[in-house]
């Protein structure tokens, strides 16, 4: 398996001096790392897995190869978009986007199709098409989606601020964007529609932003639904693209980037951080450290006890909530895609419209079906594939599950879990199997490698508390937390990624442009929005 970075050992250390240390080398660590060295910082980033790019990394096994939790982005189809913007500065321009086709996804619901295509027009105009007697209801909803969007400018913003300055300015900058971030996503569409269908179709995806309808926000709704409005794109070969750009821009500056590095604590005296531990018992001093770690991980266990409560940060991670648990296949196809009627489109199957009985049921029997499914395939999406992997092809697919089905083997060590483990990850590879040939049936006869992820994957190999596949809930709560920034309490630590903005791979590129204008001390969204002309002479 190949990865971009450098091992850790034990036996040689860390050496050298470095004006921060990142722990994480997810889409939040990366960024935040690639625009303090674009910005002549020194940095070291510290990643626990021995692969580099966190959820977007990309590994390769029996001539196939898949990306692990990136499969489509929205907003990067033109270079005037903040997004592209985002991705350009982080990466250098080192990452080229390939449109996903017209139809980019599929809501299944109960067996009924809806295609999903780009374009707010086209968006509407497939909508009313479907739901006929509620175009009215359908163009007040596009409406909300997208002042909704814009109300959120403000609130993102203080987040990069100093607590004490956002104190001051916190109501005002983010009152607008509270009255839809404090309502559920239900509550407002029950209110311009009655149609169960029509709000299960346009909620379909809602694992795109972590949370069911009748719990999660509906401003995070509708910046997910603006997000994808002109459709979804993909990194030309797969996720590793990031990091194959990212890392050569902080090593250029003087930065390292190691892998096998898992930081055991941040070490802190006197509310100040003085660096890191490593696992391995090393201890490197840095009074500046970016964490990407989660905030669950973060401030539950990678503060000390007393740290916590001298800072005040005993009861924060109470306030919010790992997001949901998948399992997972990966799956290689010995023809290509052509061959096998994938086009390219994701596809998102739910059994019924009525979520909320979908989940409860699964949660009660993990015989029941799982509430939903997402298949997603890349080397339909990735216009270099077909060079690199010619006759192969591969899909991505998911069931979201409840982490309590697993939790007798959390215990366990990776590939010591036991017999009766190993026999439900076989009926989770024919349960899945079984549901993505029912969509894509010419698929079956090329099938050639299958390999099953459960929710103790992610425990295991990105250090997820009960194998939480994105990061905490999008709940009203949580746009609430005002603490949820990426400056903390404690002087040298900063927090980056998802959890400091949104959730996804989006979400984590934001969490990160926070964290650099917070150690900057200038506002980075800014100055890439509206990137300063040289004047000629």
């Amino acid at each position: 398996m190949q990865t971009m970075g450098m091992p850790y050992r034990k036996s040689t250390g860390i050496k050298g001096s470095f004006d921060a240390v990142v722990i994480g080398s997810g889409m939040g660590g990366l960024s935040v790392a690639s625009l303090l060295a674009q910005n002549g910082r020194r940095v070291l980033v510290l990643e626990q897995h021995n692969v580099i790019g966190g959820l977007t990394q990309s590994y390769t096994r029996k001539g196939y190869r898949w990306t692990v939790g990136l499969h489509y982005i929205g907003d990067v189809g033109s270079p005037a978009t903040t997004t592209w913007k985002l991705f350009d500065k982080v990466t250098g321009g080192g990452v080229r986007w390939a449109p996903l086709p017209d139809i980019y996804n599929r809501m299944v619901i109960g067996g009924r199709r809806y295609d999903i295509p780009a374009g707010a027009a086209p968006y509407a105009a497939a909508l009313k098409g479907y739901f006929p007697k509620e175009a009215a209801a359908i163009d007040r909803y596009l409406g909300l989606v997208r002042s909704v969007s814009k109300a959120s400018a403000g609130y993102f913003a203080q987040k990069a601020l100093p607590q004490s300055r956002a104190e001051d300015v916190y109501d005002r900058m983010c009152g607008d964007f509270h009255e839809y971030s404090d309502r559920l996503t239900i509550d407002v569409l029950s209110e311009l529609t009655a149609d169960r269908e029509l709000i299960a179709v346009i909620c379909a995806n809602w694992g795109d932003y972590s949370l069911e309808p009748t719990r999660s926000s509906f401003a995070m709704h509708c910046m997910l639904a603006k997000h994808y409005l002109n459709g979804g794109h993909y990194p030309v070969g797969g996720g590793a693209a990031f990091a194959r750009s990212i890392v050569p821009i902080i090593e250029s500056a003087g930065g390292v980037v190691l892998h096998s590095a898992e930081v055991a604590e941040i070490m802190v005296a006197q509310g100040r951080t003085t660096g890191v531990r490593l696992a391995s018992g090393e201890e490197f001093a840095c009074p500046l450290v970016i964490s990407n770690a989660g905030v669950q991980n973060t401030f539950g266990r990678l503060l000390s006890a007393q740290v916590k409560t001298t800072s005040g940060l005993d009861h924060a991670t109470s306030q919010v909530v790992e997001s949901y648990a998948v399992v997972g296949v990966n799956i290689g196809f010995n023809r290509p895609a052509s061959e096998l009627g994938f086009d390219g489109a994701n596809i998102w199957a739910h059994p019924s419209n009525d979520f909320e009985a979908n989940l409860e049921a699964h949660r009660r029997d993990f015989e029941a079906p799982f509430p939903w499914t997402f298949a997603t395939f890349p080397s339909a999406k990735d216009p270099a594939w077909d060079d690199d992997y010619p006759g192969k092809a591969t899909v991505e697919m998911y069931g979201y599950t409840d982490f309590s089905h697993f939790e007798k083997w959390s215990a366990t060590q990776w590939m010591k879990r036991g017999e009766d483990y190993l026999a439900l990850k076989e009926k989770i590879r024919e349960r899945l199997l079984e549901e993505l040939f029912r969509h894509v049936p010419a698929a079956r006869s090329a099938l050639d490698y299958v390999e099953v992820s459960t929710p103790l994957s992610y425990e295991t190999f990105v250090k997820r508390e009960r194998g939480g596949f994105m990061g905490i809930e999008s709940s009203p709560q949580r746009f609430r937390q005002s603490w949820l920034r990426a400056t903390t309490p404690i002087d040298g630590l900063y927090l980056s990624g998802q959890d400091v903005s949104t959730d996804g791979v989006i979400g984590a590129l934001v969490g990160g442009v926070l964290a650099g204008s917070a150690v900057l001390g200038r506002d980075l969204m800014r100055d890439i929005r509206t990137p300063i002309e040289p004047v000629s002479a």
